[in-house]
């Protein structure tokens, strides 16, 4: 039988032949490792059979194996009391699977680990052999119509362009043309602007306000403005069937200024830990959030039961790394066939993801020179994305999708508020005009009956 690890590393023959082959050495007399572990798919799950014996799959269980045949070593899996990476406390003792190695009770624990100034105090990290950043997952919103979708056949950039150019155009018919039938320049510049609006609305154009060059102008102006009305028709048409699925969680800042949203995070991991001591931003603000019981701490697996009872209903989000997130995702989708959870737009927090052992233990550069290989190869990340199964089935799943259906008045409530406020403003205007030009024609008329009573001619007309 093997012995433990500890006493094997007694022999200092042995600690020399780690340090200066670690690619090559091998313990002769084999040895035994206690491995401590928590179940954090889909780098490692962790199983427990009828006997209460552990043990563990994915891919850092192949990684284990694979330094495990190099090494000739065997292991035994533990986990923490409190299935936790591990938290320091403030009389200077740390919990979880750091806990663990600090006190000696196993030799290595899997984690995966995002290295932190306080942990690399009381234990080693080995190689880093992937990187993961933390996103939001959140519930898709039931499709529904936008009112405004009549502006979304050209982006901003395009109606930009269109008021440019008709700006320009306007323009230069203002600095070629010349004043027509006595207009002023104010009059006749008024009316040019009319008549390209009525160009691009598709109304009659008197072409025999214009000469020569001006004509020119119109001409180009109205082939312009006709193409891109025709292409606004016939894209409308299609735009009015689409339905838009809303995500409305896009940042932490979306998380927190909704105050009907928990957030869902594991606790004691280095996401916690480095949180807890920002300062101010976004970040500080989350942490907070613990201060008004809208943070719920669960283990890492709850959070696919959590995803589909609690996140579901809108009212949690669950904040983990993207990876995971899109496990999670995956697995639902296998169950149901929908994908109805996304990730937020925003990613924060890249953290490494190493092993972690007792300090100043040789076994741990050995590790590391014998990872390097394996991540350089693609075969960490091969055996990563061969376990997830439908990874990119809602990966790119629409955010609009289409439907066959009769169009009603949500299709076209927001062409009526628009049509109703022309409306208002033109009848509003028209009222002005007939208050206007009833006060300055009684104004004429009273002038010109008091210029009759002093002996002067003069009439009134109605």
């Amino acid at each position: 039988m093997a012995r433990p690890l500890r006493e094997v590393l007694v022999n200092p023959k042995v600690v020399r032949g780690l340090q200066e082959h670690p690619g090559t050495y091998r313990f002769e007399g084999g040895a035994s490792m206690v491995v401590s572990a928590v179940h954090w798919p889909p780098h490692v799950v962790v199983t427990e059979d009828a006997s209460g014996r552990l043990s563990i799959e994915g891919p850092l269980a192949n990684l284990l194996d694979t330094l495990a045949a190099s090494l000739n070593f065997t292991y035994h899996i533990v986990k923490p009391a409190d299935g936790s990476w591990g938290a320091k406390f403030k009389n200077g003792t740390w919990s979880g699977m750091v806990g663990q190695v600090l006190q000696q009770e196993v030799d290595i624990a899997l984690g995966p680990f995002g290295i932190t100034e306080s942990r690399s105090k009381v234990v080693d990290f080995t190689r880093s052999f992937y990187f993961d950043d933390r996103s939001i997952l959140a519930r898709k919103g039931a499709p529904e119509v936008d009112p405004w979708g009549f502006m979304h056949p050209f982006t901003e950039m395009v109606w930009c362009a269109l008021l440019l150019t008709l700006f320009l155009a306007w323009l230069s018919l203002v600095v070629l043309g010349r004043d027509h039938k006595g207009y002023g320049h104010i009059t006749w510049a008024s009316n040019l602007l009319f008549q390209q609006l009525r160009v691009l609305i598709q109304q009659d154009a008197p072409v025999k306000l214009f000469r020569g060059r001006e004509r020119f102008l119109v001409g180009g102006w109205v082939v312009v403005a006709m193409m891109l009305v025709w292409s606004y028709q016939s894209t409308l048409v299609a735009l009015l069937a689409v339905r838009y699925i809303p995500q409305p969680i896009r940042s932490i800042r979306d998380v927190v200024n909704n105050p009907s949203l928990t957030v869902i995070m594991e606790p004691n991991t280095i996401v916690t830990d480095t949180i807890s001591t920002i300062k101010f931003g976004d970040l500080k603000e989350l942490n907070d959030l613990k201060y008004i019981g809208r943070v719920d701490y669960q283990p890492a697996s709850n959070f696919p039961q959590a995803l589909d009872n609690l996140v579901r209903r809108h009212t949690h989000v669950i904040i983990s790394t993207s990876l995971s997130s899109d496990l999670f995702i995956a697995d639902l989708y296998a169950k149901t066939g929908k994908c109805d959870f996304y990730k937020a737009r925003q990613t924060f927090f890249t953290s490494t993801h190493c092993i972690i052992g007792q300090k100043g233990s040789p076994i741990v550069p050995v590790i590391s020179y014998r990872i390097r290989p394996l991540v350089e190869s693609g075969l960490y990340v091969y055996w990563l994305f061969r376990n997830i199964h439908f990874l990119a089935s809602c990966k790119a799943s629409p955010s609009k999708i289409t439907v066959r259906e009769a169009l009603s008045l949500s299709n076209l409530l927001g062409i009526l508020v628009l049509l109703g406020a022309g409306t208002f403003l033109a009848t509003l205007v028209f009222c002005l005009e007939l208050c206007i030009t009833g006060h300055c024609s009684a104004k004429r008329c009273f002038s010109g009956r008091l210029s009759a009573s002093r002996g002067f001619s003069g009439h009134c007309s109605a």
